[in-house]
């Protein structure tokens, strides 16, 4: 072949190009794959070394906080090994072969990590006050810093797994995947900061759409809250001959408290025989929509795993009361950091529609419940 190509070609670049171009089949027929496991893992590893620096980073602003109110005799690197440990705090969810009753070990599984948390809190920074807006702070950076840390410890693991087994698809998977898992973790990362700071996020929306509901039905600040359920809130007020129970989480510590139950507890008491329940979230928009939009639509407005969702599903079918939803579209970057201006804009909007659902679907003597659902950090009564 070498032979007829020398005969047929003269011109000695041509024939130079012929045969790079017969060792470069010759390389991918044989050695495709390695080059591309190869390229794959270096675009992990440096998919990597940003988490690593992220993670880090995690680690110093805890330190930094956490060093405020630990015992001033403790060593920052006694301190450090602590958090370290607390950063692996894994919960284990209850067997689900058997769907009955699943929801009951749920919850109860929920406030087990939730008392444990408090306590590992309590035990790092001393010099703070159990159930205070900054004892709550803590416990949400620590949240936001594991999950940097997390998708650091499980990018490394498959990274070290697909080089020990030479596995080039599981290093491709990693690698096509990585600008959306490198966006999530950065998304942490701010988080993260955002809680040191005390700073409201966008998740926030929800309380405080409530309490400028209350602020703006009632004319005044000062409208009495009551503890109706754990980190959560109950007011009161008038609107057009229609009686309002505002629920949120208190603030402003991070806490999402538990509105679900909240809920439950309102309509089954038979003094308040609700007619109708408007609930305010955020959502996660898609990448087309407009960060701050709102959506108007039906069903309970509430994320987590489900269980203060079943709670109000359960409670409002069983006496047939309509929910009515209104969400804030915004990324999870938006919901998770420090809250900007489209999503700050949007209050007065919401309340307006709320204002306007309630004269449209309900009627003059009726009892109606509005829920503005997400984490009050930063954002008070």
């Amino acid at each position: 072949m070498i032979y007829m190509l020398m005969q047929a070609q003269t011109d000695p670049l041509s024939l130079l190009l012929n045969l790079l171009f017969f060792v470069m089949i010759f390389m991918s027929m044989f050695y495709g794959t390695k080059i591309q496991m190869w390229r794959s893992s270096k675009e992990v590893q440096s998919g990597l070394e940003k988490l690593k620096t992220w993670n880090d980073d995690c680690k110093q602003i805890l330190l930094k906080v956490f060093k405020k109110y630990a015992d001033k005799k403790e060593m920052d690197k006694d301190l450090q090994l602590k958090l370290d440990d607390f950063l692996s705090f894994i919960t284990i969810g209850p067997v689900s072969l058997d769907p009955y009753g699943i929801i009951a070990k749920l919850d109860h599984i929920i406030d087990i990590r939730d008392d444990r948390y408090k306590e590992e809190v309590a035990l790092l920074a001393p010099n703070v006050t159990p159930g205070s807006p900054e004892a709550q702070n803590l416990e949400n950076m620590v949240e936001a810093a594991g999950a940097v840390d997390y998708i650091y410890r499980l990018i490394k693991h498959f990274l070290i797994m697909g080089k020990k087994s030479k596995s080039y698809i599981l290093l491709m998977q990693i690698s096509m995947q990585l600008s959306l898992i490198l966006g999530m973790a950065k998304s942490y990362y701010r988080a993260t900061k955002a809680f040191s700071e005390g700073s409201p996020i966008g998740d926030g929306l929800g309380p405080m759409v409530a309490g400028s509901f209350v602020r703006n039905v009632a004319q005044q600040d000062d409208v009495k809250a009551v503890e109706i359920e754990k980190d959560t809130i109950m007011q009161e007020v008038d609107f057009e001959d229609r009686t309002i129970y505002v629920i949120r989480a208190r603030g402003p510590g991070g806490t999402v408290g538990k509105p679900g139950t909240a809920i439950k507890k309102l309509v089954e008491d038979q003094d308040k025989n609700i007619s109708r329940i408007f609930m305010i979230d955020a959502g996660l928009k898609l990448s087309s929509d407009k960060t701050g939009s709102i959506v108007v639509g039906v069903g309970a407005a509430i994320g987590g795993i489900g269980v203060e969702k079943y709670f109000i599903e359960d409670s409002s079918t069983k006496k047939d009361i309509p929910i009515d939803a209104l969400i804030c579209r915004q990324s999870l970057e938006n919901a998770i950091t420090v809250m900007t201006r489209p999503i700050t804009q949007s209050v007065p909007a919401l309340v307006e529609k709320i204002k306007m659902g309630i004269r449209k679907r309900t009627e003059k003597g009726s009892k109606i419940i509005v829920a503005g659902i997400g984490n009050t950090i930063g954002i008070g009564v």
